[in-house]
């Protein structure tokens, strides 16, 4: 996956988590934050060793570029996850963007998840949250996508959106 921009964007990693930015600069405390709940999610579910989530923090334009070029929906959307090991057969194109561009990737790669910021502001402001919660509630539920939940009826949703909860309160504390 080519980043909407011509030079890659900055990556930011650790053992697990990589957070690139295809968007404005992010704060240092934002980009730990969002290391913290995918790390979190993965905890939470018992995932350990040299597993790699890649988080792309980017715009509007970029996540409905991403969203109509790999999910066929052309909107906007706040979280697409894409997970490497999908055969999902509603999948719009048969390979998923890759943003791990010279990552760092040490291990099993689990999946990527885009995330628009502005999306993120406006969600938040409409919830009644902060842009921290709501950006830490999205990571996590795009690591939970990845490691295979979802939310097509409403028992899945209530596990997921549950599971999404617990997580986002051990973020925090």
């Amino acid at each position: 996956m080519t980043p909407s921009s011509n030079t890659n964007p900055p990556h930011i990693g650790n053992d697990h988590v990589e957070v690139i930015l295809d968007t404005e600069p992010v704060s240092d405390p934002i980009i730990s934050m969002v290391k913290k709940a995918a790390e979190s999610a993965l905890k939470a579910e018992h995932k350990t060793g040299p597993i790699d989530v890649t988080v792309m923090i980017t715009n509007d334009k970029q996540i409905r570029k991403l969203n109509r070029e790999f999910k066929g929906e052309d909107e906007i959307t706040d979280v697409l996850a894409f997970n490497t090991y999908t055969n999902d057969e509603s999948t719009y194109k048969d390979k998923w963007p890759d943003f791990t561009i010279g990552s760092q990737a040490n291990g099993e790669q689990l999946g990527d998840i885009a995330i628009s910021l502005p999306q993120v502001a406006r969600q938040a402001k409409e919830n009644g949250k902060t842009t921290n919660t709501e950006l830490a509630m999205l990571t996590i539920h795009g690591v939970l996508h990845l490691l295979g939940y979802d939310h097509r009826n409403p028992e899945e949703e209530t596990v997921m959106f549950g599971k999404t909860e617990v997580i986002l309160s051990k973020v925090f504390d």
